[in-house]
């Protein structure tokens, strides 16, 4: 079986978020991968593995580069998100970490999620439950969570600003569709769905996370944020 084929097969077996048209961009994003005397060369990177096999690991631990290409670091992001990203530039620097190197890369994009939603609320998050209507000020997408949780209310049935709240992190990923391209929308889901696996232990691949993955990760993070601001 060819390479790219084995990949692809690897990522369908656990992918939790796959979606109609990812299979297009995955064969493009995977045309960039390839293997010759014990390197994978994906896009611009060229990186040392043990095996072939380790091919597949190269790619799931740098999947914003590999579906989105070049990108660049922004440190104008949200403080939570710059200080996982500052995190992961260590680890990945440092080496010999790889599992946690790219749990964190792909934590920059998760906590940019949530920082994007927080920023969507505004100063006032006016939350809507049955009769019952409040106004909660300077408030984030976790003390959000937190807050209908103590309240008891219903997630399927809570408002926030006219709007269902995006409880569940599928959930949040669908909301966030609509600040996202089609390769964008493949590379948080997909790098998500790698960071649940890696955050519960369901670690089956060699790891190979580059510096490039995180700087993708970053601009594509970055983008969500300018076309925010642009919506409003």
């Amino acid at each position: 079986m060819d390479l790219d084929k084995k990949i692809m097969k690897e990522i369908k077996g656990f992918f939790q978020y796959y979606k109609k048209g990812d299979d297009d961009i995955l064969e493009e994003a995977l045309s960039n991968v390839s293997y010759e005397k014990g390197k994978v060369k994906i896009r611009d990177e060229e990186i040392k593995v043990e095996k072939k096999k380790d091919s597949l690991g190269v790619f799931l631990a740098n999947i914003p580069y590999a579906i989105l290409g070049e990108g660049e670091l922004h440190w104008d992001l949200p403080e939570k998100v710059t200080k996982v990203q500052g995190d992961a530039l260590k680890l990945v620097e440092i080496g010999g970490l790889n599992e946690v190197a790219t749990l964190e890369t792909y934590l920059i994009m998760e906590m940019a999620l949530r920082s994007l939603y927080t920023q969507w609320i505004g100063e006032v998050a006016v939350i809507k439950y049955k009769q019952k209507k409040v106004k909660v000020k300077n408030t984030d997408y976790r003390k959000l969570k937190l807050y209908l949780l103590k309240k008891g209310w219903s997630k399927y049935k809570v408002k926030i600003n006219n709007e269902a709240f995006p409880y569940s992190q599928g959930s949040l990923l669908a909301w966030a569709e609509s600040f996202m391209d089609e390769k964008t929308s493949l590379a948080f889901r997909l790098s998500i769905n790698v960071r649940n696996l890696l955050a519960h232990g369901e670690v089956e691949w060699n790891l190979y996370p580059t510096r490039s993955s995180i700087e993708s990760a970053s601009f594509a993070s970055w983008l969500l944020f300018q076309r925010l601001q642009k919506s409003k």
